[in-house]
């Protein structure tokens, strides 16, 4: 070893920078943990929170983002970030960066970006580009009432693309009565505004009738508060969700954009390794991510349906996709079938159902359990009256076993308004001894049934609360959210008792509910591009702020990863969003 020259004490920087460089090679230095780091600033705020910091390599599509915290700082493990050119932006409503920035991560050393300079965007139709559905429904004028009217009618509109297209629109209300009657023609959770499927013939402008108000009043409303009438912008101000704070900023998020380009991504579901597993609703098509190396797999599957009349479309596109403790991949697919995947041999096996059309949706398989709950209509929808059954398949033997009957004899189509009458199951689950209960958005209410197979409705404390979709704990408590009423909710299939927490603000509409292993809540939201948290302990939500516009269905937890990590399907972009959080 070279004998080291004699320092000056005064010099002890100088020394070390000496003695890590002996005898190491530029390989051997040991990494820094964070790759980039930065702040936030603007003249208005001064140190900024919660602005969503997004880099992108410039010869990829993945994005990767943080947020920045109280004091503005932010920064990127090097876990998440290869060496490469990076561009960078921001997402914070009424701000803009100052200029573009880039910087190159290497392998070894922090790069530090400075200070990111942010501009307030005062020009409306600037900013109108950067709020949510949900921002629009709250500067919207008029009363709760008329709000309650669009968000229940409309929302639906926000499935596929922003309320930003209905506001910059200049259509008076007989021209949007008439977008409202083409938009019917649509199948929403097969279609987005990039991948259209119409499946039927266009209604009567009379019939277009959602919950007892005709389409004509939702396009009344909608004319007083788009550009019609030869406004060059709106008469109220543009108001915009607060940003991220506290937890909300501890988060990093990454968004993987499937290669099938443009797709539909309905849902999804993580194996054993970590893989993430996704039904193309779009296409004819299920695919795999390996997140720990970014490589993308897809296989054509099976669609059971006939053809429609001519002049319309054959539904096409995998919906819900469900992983048992095996790692067989249980899929919807299209059709009066079930349909699981084998990844070892990549073959398909399916299984006949004895229905005439079944519920997109499959109950959950979790670990030590052996059966997958499924619904269908085994009476045409479109008669006098139809008859639903729920049916317990036995993944390891493939049969069938016999059918709960779910509801017979209601006239169809239903009345919204019926709550405590069940006139159609939505998401389903089981309870901790295997029997089937879902999701009754009409009736309020959740379907159970006991071992013989009889069926019993638990109302939600909330009237019309439109129960949507969820998943059972350990615990034996079902989460739910409540899509109308902006609650999350669990009931304790002991006792039945059912429990409410309150979601702010208006009009947040919760999807799904997850619990993670720390006992929190993950919660989507249609058109805020919120993913929430709520602690049942404390009530507490914390709101992530996602760097892309998301519409996620489902909300599945990887109980592989060493840290919390949660995945989003972005339906309208066919995207594959992971949240990672430190438990």
């Amino acid at each position: 070893m070279k004998k080291l020259p004699n320092f000056n004490i005064f010099y002890p920087l100088a020394l070390l920078v000496i003695l890590a460089g002996i005898g190491c090679s530029e390989s051997e230095i040991a990494p820094s943990k964070i790759a980039l780091t930065g702040s936030v600033f603007s003249e208005k705020e001064g140190a900024m929170e919660g602005v969503v910091v997004i880099v992108q390599d410039v010869g990829d599509t993945v994005l990767t983002a943080v947020t920045s915290d109280a004091a503005g700082q932010f920064q990127f493990h090097r876990d998440r970030l290869k060496a490469g050119k990076y561009e960078i932006s921001i997402r914070a409503a009424g701000y803009e960066m100052l200029q573009p920035r880039t910087v190159v991560v290497d392998k070894i050393t922090l790069q530090n970006l400075g200070q990111l300079s942010l501009v307030a965007v005062t020009e409306p139709l600037r900013l109108a580009s950067q709020l949510t559905s949900l921002d629009w429904v709250q500067s919207f004028p008029g009363s709760q009432e008329k709000k309650d009217l669009l968000v229940k009618n409309m929302v639906n509109c926000g499935f596929c693309h922003s309320l930003e297209r209905i506001a910059r629109s200049s259509y008076t209300a007989e021209g949007l009565v008439q977008v409202i009657q083409r938009m019917h023609t649509y199948e929403t959770d097969h279609a987005s505004a990039d991948r259209i499927q119409v499946v039927s013939k266009p209604k009567p402008i009379e019939g277009l009738i959602w919950y007892g108000r005709k389409a004509a009043d939702i396009a009344e409303y909608l004319a007083t508060v788009n550009l019609s009438g030869g406004k060059s912008q709106w008469d109220y101000p543009l108001q915009t969700l607060p940003r991220p704070s506290g937890e909300g900023t501890n988060a990093t998020v990454t968004v993987f954009p499937i290669p099938r380009q443009p797709s539909v991504i309905h849902d999804l579901d993580v194996d054993s390794k970590g893989n993430v597993w996704y039904g193309n609703t779009g296409w004819d098509f299920i695919g795999k991510l390996n997140p720990r190396t970014g490589a993308f797999s897809e296989w054509p599957s099976p669609n059971f349906l006939p053809e429609p009349e001519e002049g319309l479309m054959r539904i096409v596109g995998v919906q819900d996709i469900q992983v048992d403790e095996t790692d067989t991949v249980w899929v919807a697919v299209m059709g009066n079938k079930h349909a699981s995947f084998s990844p070892e041999t990549e073959t398909w096996q399916t299984y006949d159902l004895p229905v005439i059309w079944k519920n997109p949706f499959l109950g959950p398989v979790r670990a030590g359990e052996d059966g997958l709950w499924a619904t269908g209509i085994t009476s045409p929808p479109d008669g006098p009256v139809r008859h639903e059954h729920a049916f317990r398949f036995d993944i390891k033997t493939g049969e069938l076993g016999k059918g709960i009957m779910l509801f017979d004899d209601k006239p169809f189509p239903t009345d919204p308004n019926r709550v405590g009458q069940l006139n159609y199951c939505y998401m389903m689950d089981q309870d901790a001894d295997g029997n089937f209960l879902c999701t009754a958005p009409e009736a309020s209410s959740i379907a159970r049934s006991d071992s013989e197979g009889n069926v019993r409705l638990v109302s939600t404390p909330t009237p019309n609360a439109y129960p949507r979709r969820g998943y059972r704990d350990d615990n034996n408590h079902f989460w739910f959210t409540e899509f109308f009423a902006d609650n999350v909710a669990s009931i304790d299939l002991a006792t039945d008792k059912i429990t409410e927490y309150p979601i702010q603000p208006r009009y947040i509409s919760p999807y799904y509910a997850r619990p993670d292993r720390s006992g929190k809540i993950w919660i989507s939201s249609t058109g805020s591009d919120r993913l929430m948290r709520l602690d049942p302990e404390t009530g507490e939500v914390v709101k992530y702020l996602m760097p892309v516009s998301y519409d996620a269905r489902k909300v599945v937890v990887d109980n592989s990863a060493d840290r919390i990590t949660v995945w989003l399907p972005n339906k309208n972009h066919g995207q594959l969003i992971r949240i990672e959080v430190a438990d």
